[in-house]
């Protein structure tokens, strides 16, 4: 009796150890994630990033920052140069970053198209607008997301690109989406301001060819980060207040949308520091950007990933 009680205490302490073990890996894991998107967020919002205008022939900061993100993290990536009109005849030069995970199993379906912007609004005199919300957020998810999708089997090609140029008209998404085929891509997922608040809600609209796919937002999310699923931009703007925002063409889904892709677009929806200086590093809660991004990962996987073998 007394040898049948040790080794039960044995088992159940071993049992422990491994649970302490995963629980640990798991920490480990999410506590890297959180110092990366701290670091990435910090870093398009400094001073030396300058408000990530566009506009410029050249190639800037911040666009030369997430290719190199993207680069050394695995992906295959490259610039996409494009340019558009601004004002009375000017033109004015974007540079999107294009990164891509190719499908690795033997039998591959549509792909999916994850996309951001990381313009801002640039600089006004010897100020600048950090955008940390609008959209370094959603750059810093996106970069997130791809890193932690590296290592798994996909039965996607799975595309991020972050988009230039959308302050001013959507232009970066609109090239790209024009280099697609719709027929070879099962849905964008267009990240735009995800710096949750006090609410702790996302918002998502969502078309409804899309509807396959939106299933699997609910099981991603839990009851600290909540996400909430539109197919009506009409239905959002009256849920938020906004009877002045077309949510349909207020980011880089529209672009999609246009040339018959299906979309989920993820937002805070509106943010009292949008488009001002105060939307700043320190008025991004950290630690919950970090469960966004963890819950957009667990859909996004469960679009593109794998089951083990």
């Amino acid at each position: 009796m007394i040898n049948n009680v040790t080794v039960a205490n044995w088992s159940g302490s071993v049992l422990w150890l491994k649970i302490s073990l995963l629980w640990l890996c798991f920490i480990t894991i999410a506590t890297q994630a959180s110092t990366q998107l701290a670091t990435d967020l910090k870093i398009l919002t400094s001073p030396e990033h300058a408000g990530r205008g566009s506009g410029d022939s050249e190639v800037n900061a911040s666009a030369r920052y997430i290719y190199t993100r993207f680069a050394e993290a695995g992906l295959e990536t490259y610039y996409q140069s494009f340019r558009f009109r601004q004002g009375l005849g000017k033109l004015g030069y974007g540079h999107n970053v294009v990164a891509t995970l190719p499908c690795n199993v033997q039998v591959c379906e549509k792909s999916l198209v994850i996309s951001a912007h990381y313009d801002h609004l640039g600089s006004r005199g010897s100020r600048y607008y950090p955008g940390a919300n609008d959209n370094a957020s959603g750059v810093v998810v996106m970069l997130d997301i791809a890193k932690r999708l590296v290592s798994h089997q996909r039965h996607r090609k799975i595309i991020f690109v972050a988009t230039d140029a959308e302050e001013k008209g959507l232009y970066g998404a609109h090239f790209f989406a024009a280099t697609l085929n719709p027929q070879q891509v099962a849905l964008n997922i267009n990240l735009d301001m995800l710096a949750v608040n006090r609410k702790n809600r996302l918002y998502v609209l969502a078309s409804k060819q899309a509807s396959t796919f939106t299933q699997a937002i609910e099981p991603a999310f839990d009851n600290q980060i909540r996400a909430l699923v539109y197919t009506s931009a009409a239905h959002m703007a009256r849920r938020l207040d906004t009877p002045r925002i077309d949510w349909l063409r207020a980011s880089d889904h529209y672009a999609f949308h246009k040339v018959g892709i299906p979309f989920a677009y993820f937002g805070i929806g509106t943010d009292p520091y949008h488009h001002t200086h105060k939307d700043q590093f320190d008025k991004v809660d950290l630690p919950k950007l970090a469960q966004v991004s963890e819950h957009i990962n667990a859909f996004i996987s469960a679009l593109s990933v794998s089951a083990a073998p």
